[in-house]
């Protein structure tokens, strides 16, 4: 079964837009977070047709907001949190950084560190003006806009994933 081309990226037209979208993309993990509160440990880390479990998935957006947020947007050095999860084609470690390849948070672990850097997203965001929004930052996003787009992207694609595979465990429950 095909999900259909992806949506269009998510690239804020203004900081009114960039607020809008970081309070519609928490509210929308709140959500996940709390349908996935019923579901037991292991199954929360149970891998569904070779992709990252649920935690995995967890793990990789606190990835993508300091990649992003932290290191392409604001400059810091090292901004990684030791459990965050680097895509399959980066190295595991991405050299200078705090991630532990050998993390493994439980699930209440993993949404704590998320909600931190969903709450440091939110502040950016709040503090953030028609200029900055502007501002070049080097790479293929172009500028603060097109970096942020990534980060909302990339919160909204793995929800879906994180979703799917939720209901594919529900449906394999005897």
């Amino acid at each position: 079964m095909s999900a259909g081309p992806p949506p269009p990226q998510r690239v804020p037209a203004d900081v009114d837009a960039a607020r809008s979208s970081v309070t519609a993309l928490t509210d929308t993990l709140e959500a996940t977070v709390s349908r996935a509160s019923s579901f037991t440990e292991d199954e929360l880390n149970r891998s569904i047709d070779d992709e990252w479990s649920t935690v995995e998935s967890l793990r990789h957006i606190v990835f993508v907001i300091d990649l992003w947020l932290g290191r392409v947007i604001q400059g810091e050095e090292d901004p990684f949190h030791p459990i965050g999860l680097p895509p399959h084609f980066a190295p595991r470690v991405l050299p200078g950084s705090s991630i532990d390849p050998e993390a493994s948070p439980t699930f209440d672990e993993a949404c704590g560190v998320l909600r931190g850097r969903l709450g440091m997203l939110a502040s950016f965001v709040a503090e953030l003006s028609d200029d900055e929004l502007a501002r070049s930052i080097g790479t293929h996003a172009e500028t603060v806009a097109g970096g942020l787009g990534v980060v909302f992207d990339e919160l909204t694609y793995h929800d879906v994933f994180i979703n799917r595979d939720l209901t594919k465990i529900e449906q394999a429950r005897p």
